[in-house]
């Protein structure tokens, strides 16, 4: 006699209601409980974090810009390669960071049992193929660029290396997340060599990386708890105390975002980028609210908005490097998928999701 046994499905009060370890365990050996494709695409594009995904796509948008391509097909590709060198990134992260999502955002471990821990693996990689097809239709040179992003993507989380318990070394290679895709215009630029002798371009590639950077900094802090019990080193849990972390991330936040008046007193960038400053009132606030704010809520909806404004700090400085209506239609199509995503809830750091 065969006797079948059905593992059900707990609901998300009851598997916050287990132990850390029993809810460690299920996510672990969970090959899924989701049925339909709607439901699977939903935890899909929830892990992918599509809201995250546009800076690495904008700064690419932004490097055409600045080389004076052509939007073509080349192009297109590149904004898709791009966007999917960040969603894959959140992939591998969300296969990897099982101890750590259990104390920081126990929610989207349960997420990760309903999707199934290895069919999220199996899923990054297809998406890693997917960038591999799309980049053979441009060069040979693209595609190994795009090896590069997928090499980042994977060990920035995944063995041997997992960078982000390295803190330091993983705040430089977060910082590829917007410089990298910067990198990669020339690529798809018909007079890409060139740009060892264009300093505006190669002066925003430095500064790109450096602002991002930061970000890396201020990422890191709501789960500054949380990593400190899994025993993770971040550039967040290195400092004795939250507090110290967070003056340290807004100190680094505030310099970047005068990045602008360093530019133009460099003389490589006309007096008008300066409008780009229109966004340090707002950062200001933010880095307040990274200080005096230190609770889970607050600190998820800071770096939540956090997207917003990095999103809007990169828009600016196409509109004002072309401001056409190419690049409005980047700009307003951006700005449509964070709140597409919001409205939609395709997230995996959901209000709902912070206890």
């Amino acid at each position: 006699m065969i006797v079948v046994v059905t593992i059900s499905t707990p609901t998300l009060d009851e598997f916050l209601g287990q132990s850390a370890q029993e809810r460690i365990d299920w996510a672990n050996s969970s090959d899924g409980h989701t049925t339909g494709i709607l439901e699977r695409l939903e935890l899909f594009l929830s892990f992918a974090r599509p809201r995250t995904c546009l800076p690495g796509m904008l700064a690419f948008y932004l490097a055409c810009k600045m080389l004076g391509s052509a939007i073509g097909l080349d192009v297109f590709i590149g904004f898709a390669i791009t966007f999917l060198y960040s969603a894959v990134a959140n992939l591998f992260n969300g296969y990897s960071d099982v101890e750590e999502d259990n104390e920081n955002l126990p929610a989207r471990l349960y997420l990760l049992g309903l999707y199934g821990r290895r069919r999220l693996l199996r899923s990054a990689y297809a998406v890693c193929l997917l960038m591999l097809v799309l980049a053979a239709f441009v060069s040979p040179v693209f595609v190994l660029m795009t090896v590069i992003c997928i090499v980042i993507a994977h060990q920035y989380s995944l063995p041997p290396f997992r960078v982000k318990a390295r803190p330091v070394v993983s705040i430089l290679l977060f910082a590829l997340d917007v410089a990298f895709p910067f990198l990669m215009a020339p690529a798809v630029a018909e007079r890409g060599p060139a740009v060892l002798g264009n300093w505006p371009f190669l002066i925003m590639a430095a500064y790109l990386f450096v602002w991002f950077a930061a970000k890396g900094l201020v990422k890191n802090l709501p789960d500054y708890h949380g990593d400190k019990n899994a025993g993770l080193l971040t550039s967040a849990t290195m400092n004795s105390t939250r507090l110290r972390a967070a003056i340290g991330a807004a100190t680094g936040t505030i310099i970047v975002y005068l990045g602008p008046a360093i530019l133009v007193a460099s003389g490589q960038f006309a007096v008008e980028y300066l409008l780009a400053l229109v966004w340090f009132p707002v950062v200001c606030v933010q880095c307040a609210r990274m200080i005096l704010r230190d609770d889970n809520h607050s600190a998820n909806n800071m770096l939540r908005f956090d997207m917003v404004v990095s999103t809007g700090y990169l828009s600016t400085w196409i509109l004002l490097v072309d401001p056409s209506i190419s690049s409005v239609a980047v700009v307003a199509g951006s700005i449509l998928v964070i709140f597409l995503m919001d409205a939609l809830k395709l997230d995996t750091r959901r209000k709902k999701d912070v206890v």
